[in-house]
């Protein structure tokens, strides 16, 4: 087997810095995309940049390999971005360096290990004896329901071959995490002023009646031999009501619920709706609304893909990839739901443990290493 183009860590370095400095946080991928679109292109790459919606486009590249009859190879990464607003010690844009850490805004989920793929598209693109083909998806918006992954799948694949999504995994491989229903309950009671209370009804109060027992909910499901720590609900917003001294008219939560497989919108709402008619106060109206839904990712421990990429991984860094089934990333949602709904044999693996704190960061080695694992893994796949 020819050895793969080693990854230009140097290179990789400045542009993790460059992606990091892009604010893409509140549904604005563009200008990355533009940055990324027109780096890839300079080194002579063909770039399918389209709009899934009005300026947030995904960047897709396919780089062809020796023999394009061999199943693809799909890294996968998102552009967008959250990152904790406040605390930093140094703007979180800045993007620095201390050691082997990199710091900075979403540095770690994922602007580091999207930068590493991108990486090693770019090395790709230079290496004559690549194999097969390798496919870059940098995707907007993943945020739970992943409808950049969902649009490149559904609109032009690949519908068979292998996918790797790159979500921090703190370089350990993960083949089956959970999925989401978030919901949102909005109650309406009715306005009075203090000096009126016993003309109005407290939705605010109705609320936080429902808010207490949401942690104790029953949610329908069938226990799983890999997700144990699933499924787990939390409400982590919960707004109501227009004056100090006025009786709350509306109230309303936001909620999320980390599912297992078996599990549907249609379970999660009527196991909401129980909990709301059962805790009901008189007076006040009730609305669920469920408000974004990922299916759950079932892999196989043992697979193509993963002798491939652990062989890759014990090439590049002389040990043993660790198979992860703890949380937290049991309770991940990426894209790797929708590559293996399409048809690809798909793993996540990607650097960085993140944690939604400020002076969030990456490191550096890993993120080379990743880089480098992601190309050799085109080499690694058997040829059929």
């Amino acid at each position: 087997m020819a050895n793969p183009m080693q990854v230009n860590r140097k290179s990789l370095l400045s542009l993790a810095k460059d992606v990091i400095s892009y604010q893409t946080d509140r549904d604005n991928e563009g200008a990355l995309a533009q940055y990324l679109a027109d780096r890839l292109r300079s080194n002579g790459l063909q770039v399918h940049d389209e709009d899934v919606v009005a300026g947030r486009p995904n960047v897709i590249v396919r780089v062809p390999g020796r023999d394009s009859s061999q199943l693809p190879l799909v890294i996968n990464a998102h552009m967008d971005g959250a990152y904790h607003l406040g605390g930093w010690s140094r703007d979180p844009l800045e993007g620095w360096i201390e050691g082997d850490k990199l710091f900075g805004a979403a540095a770690s989920d994922m602007k580091g290990g999207l930068a590493s793929m991108v990486a090693a598209i770019e090395s790709a693109a230079k290496d004559k004896s690549l194999p097969r083909d390798i496919i870059l998806h940098a995707v907007m918006h993943h945020d739970t329901v992943g409808l950049g992954a969902k649009y490149v799948l559904a609109s032009e694949g690949p519908f068979e071959g292998f996918g790797i999504c790159g979500e921090p995994t703190n370089m350990g491989v993960v083949y089956t995490h959970g999925g989401a229903v978030k919901f949102k309950i909005t109650v309406t009671g009715k306005a009075s002023h203090i000096s009126r209370i016993e003309d109005g009804v407290d939705a605010l109060s109705a609320a936080v009646a429902i808010y207490s027992k949401i942690p104790q909910i029953k949610l329908t499901h069938k226990n799983h031999e890999v997700l144990t720590d699933l499924p787990r609900v939390l409400v982590g917003v919960l707004n109501g009501g227009i004056a100090a001294g006025c009786i709350a008219p509306e109230a309303s939560m936001l909620g999320d619920v980390r599912t297992l497989p078996d599990m549907t919108r249609e379970t999660v709402y009527d196991d909401l709706k129980k909990l709301v008619d059962e805790f009901a106060v008189d007076g006040c109206t009730y609305k669920i609304k469920l408000t974004a839904v990922q299916k759950s990712f079932v892999g196989k421990k043992e697979s193509t893909l993963m002798t491939a990429l652990s062989n890759s991984y014990k090439k590049v860094r002389g040990s043993e990839i660790e198979v992860i089934t703890k949380m937290p990333t049991q309770a991940f949602v990426t894209d790797t739901a929708d590559m293996s709904a399409i048809g690809l044999e798909a793993l996540v693996f990607g650097p960085g443990d993140w944690k939604y704190l400020p002076d969030e960061f990456i490191s550096i080695k890993d993120m080379g290493d990743a880089a480098q694992i992601y190309l050799n893994t085109a080499y690694e796949l058997p040829l059929r």
